[in-house]
């Protein structure tokens, strides 16, 4: 008897946005089976439902739990799926999409009014945090079956694997540390995938991976579908199973030179990269692109895989951007200009800082303690600055700067090598009033002067400069500006250094003349 042949197997992830037009779903599943590929998919919930979710549960923080209270908390969540149901089953199917989307909420409904006790969905409190999950996971659980649904109504192979769980022994005991919990969501991928034996089928994953400690969406963070992708591929190797390809498909064909959005139409002409290192990647994470999630990419680089970013409307090309594990140097100044838009600032100011070291480690041990990050930390003898990057979604950013409020509640002293040392003055919390520009690319470690000429484009401009950092990596340089002049900075950098306007570098060059010689006319005789 002939052994079967199973096709080249690629993990396909497909955010809320695309969720939401099942029908392009169905072509891109349509495309990659044309190519005879093992298809995989990793679905987020439909576009708006995490945000239903949250609010939902911030309506209901307080109240009783009543039947009454969760439909009406959760009827935006059912609205948005009854609406998927409505426009992309046909008559046959319609009735039972529906029935499930009923039987879900039952069963959440049942498990909030025996629970009681759930916190504010971003705000846990110790016991919330299963019910929590169970919130937050409605999202991909009820895409992944409705897509699943979807697709069975031609009659295609298909299978969701609902529920996947972290696998609690591969995690074992004590402390729970990032590594313990990724080898626990593998292996409980890989065991999910195990159960099924047919091949050549559909299989679709939502991105919710339930059964880590606090909820992966506290865990992992809010793109935890991301990191469930490549988990998913490492999974796939695990057992046997040769991944191809994993993909992350987009509204974009890939990373640009810029995001087209912050660039003037009718002036920039923005460049797509074919290929870009993972390394690369990283940097444009770091600094809020938000193609790939930054973690997701870290595992990638770890377990040496490669990832593709491409555009779900133009599937039938294989147009888009590689991110690979090898060097990618062009002959260009760098590769990308990234802002974010999204960029509170902390700055404390204490005299003894400007003869007594520890200063420094005692204050980003604070940080540490309430899980905020920072994008760069800035001395200046008395006084430390700290640029914090925000959440893009805005619910998420009231959160954490909840965790400010009580972060900087603590600074009325500090303690340095056993002598404690009082903040005389507030620390200053500048909310949403800088943004940050960076450029990126493996290209600014060989370009004498670059730093220079970036800063004299916002100098010659008119645009303030907060703070700069450039590392000895030279892979990026972050600087942080006004928020009113993020757009405006973006789009002069393109215009030099990717467009090469001619215009607008005469502009530059006669500003930069003039403003330098009214700099050194002090000097003069």
């Amino acid at each position: 008897m002939a052994k079967e042949t199973v096709s080249p197997t690629t993990v396909n992830k497909i955010g809320g946005k695309n969720m939401s037009q099942l029908g392009q779903v169905r072509k891109l599943v349509d495309v990659l089976e044309r190519r005879g590929e093992n298809i995989v998919l990793v679905v987020s919930a439909f576009e708006g439902v995490t945000n239903t979710l949250i609010k939902a549960m911030d309506e209901l923080s307080g109240k009783d739990y009543s039947e009454d209270d969760i439909a009406k908390a959760f009827g935006d969540t059912a609205k948005i799926h009854r609406s998927i149901v409505e426009q992309f089953f046909n008559e046959r199917h319609k009735k039972g999409a529906l029935d499930t989307v009923q039987e879900a909420l039952g069963t959440l409904t049942q498990s909030l009014m025996a629970h009681k006790q759930a916190s504010k969905i971003l705000m846990p409190v110790t016991g919330s945090f299963s019910i929590r999950d169970q919130v937050i996971g409605f999202g991909e659980n009820m895409a992944g079956k409705l897509l699943e649904l979807y697709l069975g109504q031609e009659e295609r192979g298909v299978r969701f694997f609902d529920k996947v769980q972290c696998d609690s022994a591969t995690m074992g005991n004590g402390v729970v540390s990032n590594r313990k919990m990724e080898r626990g969501i593998q292996e409980g991928l890989r065991q999910a995938l195990s159960t099924e034996t047919r091949t050549n089928i559909v299989r679709v994953l939502g991105g919710h991976i339930g059964g880590t400690p606090r909820g992966i969406a506290i865990d992992e963070g809010r793109g935890y579908s991301d990191i469930t992708a490549v988990d998913t591929a490492i999974a796939l190797q695990d057992k046997g199973e040769e991944v191809k390809a994993i993909r992350f498909w987009k509204d974009v064909d890939g990373v640009f030179t810029a995001n087209p959005k912050d660039l003037a139409a009718d002036k920039n002409k923005p460049v797509l990269h074919r290929d870009v290192s993972i390394r690369e990647a990283l940097e444009n994470a770091a600094a809020g692109s938000g193609l790939i999630n930054v973690r997701a990419l870290s595992r990638a680089l770890q377990h040496g895989l490669d990832l593709q970013i491409r555009n779900i409307h133009k599937s039938e090309s294989d147009i888009g951007t590689n991110v690979t594990r090898s060097e990618v140097v062009t002959h260009h100044a760098f590769k990308t200009i990234v802002s974010n838009p999204h960029i509170d600032t902390i700055t404390i100011n204490i005299p003894e800082m400007a003869d007594e070291d520890g200063f420094a480690s005692a204050i980003t041990q604070i940080f540490a303690k309430y899980g905020v990050s920072m994008d760069g930390i800035f001395t200046e003898g008395t006084g430390i600055s700290f640029s914090i990057p925000m959440p893009q979604d805005e619910s998420d950013r009231e959160v954490y700067r909840t965790k400010l409020r009580d972060l900087l509640a603590e600074f009325k002293e500090i303690e340095v090598k056993g002598e404690r040392y009082t903040v005389s003055e507030t620390p200053r919390w500048d909310k949403g009033r800088f943004a940050s520009i960076s450029v990126i690319g493996k290209e600014l470690h060989d370009q004498v002067g670059i730093l220079a000429n970036i800063s004299g484009v916002f100098s010659a401009f008119g645009i303030n400069i907060a703070s700069v950092v450039h590392g000895t990596m030279q892979t990026r340089i972050n600087y942080l500006i006004d928020q009113q002049d993020r757009a405006r900075a973006v789009q002069l950098l393109h215009s030099i250094f990717v467009d090469n306007d001619q215009e607008v570098i005469k502009e530059f060059r006669q500003k930069r003349a003039d403003q330098t010689d009214k700099l050194t006319k002090t000097f003069r005789a």
